[in-house]
């Protein structure tokens, strides 16, 4: 089954939702850096409430769909949680190097 030009495991629409979630969070992080903190009455700020809540679904959902069929046992869910943790984990020391020099 093909839902889009990515990939045909991929769902097309759950990716734009994610990045219409994505976006949403971004202006929430606006908002709040550059005009004034907003308080969960106000939309922008249970717009960036629900964003987040949405974005970690959707990415959960995407990468179970995608993912279902190869991992299927230890050795390939192993395999699967080396790949993920050496493509997080750079990124996340890079930040926390930059952040922490940022400091001194």
């Amino acid at each position: 089954m093909k839902y889009g030009l990515l990939d045909q495991n991929r769902i097309e629409p759950l990716d734009w939702l994610r990045g219409l979630m994505a976006v949403s969070i971004m202006f929430y992080h606006l908002a709040a850096n550059f005009y004034v903190q907003p308080n969960a009455d106000s939309f922008i700020g249970r717009l960036g409430i629900y964003a987040v809540s949405v974005f970690f679904i959707l990415s959960g959902l995407s990468l179970a769909h995608v993912y279902h069929a190869s991992v299927n046992d230890i050795k390939s869910y192993l395999f699967f949680m080396i790949k993920r943790i050496f493509r997080i984990w750079p990124l996340l020391w890079i930040a926390l190097v930059l952040v922490m020099l940022q400091g001194i």
